[in-house]
């Protein structure tokens, strides 16, 4: 599991979902800042089924970040 103080790989889709990289694993949290609903979850797949999802040829790489801190301290797991 992730929280608050996690260090991620951040990697938009150019719409409200975020691909979060981490030593636990992948994550998906959905930016309110494009109309998401501010939470982070759990995410079974790779960058690149990520991407063929979202179809999309890549995504744009947002660089690597504690959660808090580009998330902010209101975002909500599950």
């Amino acid at each position: 599991m992730i929280d608050l103080e996690t260090i991620a790989d951040f990697t938009w889709n150019y719409h409200s979902e975020f691909l979060l990289e981490t030593n636990n694993g992948n994550y998906i949290w959905s930016d309110p800042d494009y109309n998401g609903n501010n939470t982070i979850k759990k995410y079974n797949g790779t960058y690149k089924e990520w991407c063929e999802v979202n179809n999309i040829p890549f995504g744009r790489e947002k660089g690597v970040h504690k959660i808090s801190e580009y998330c902010g301290t209101d975002v909500k797991f599950i």
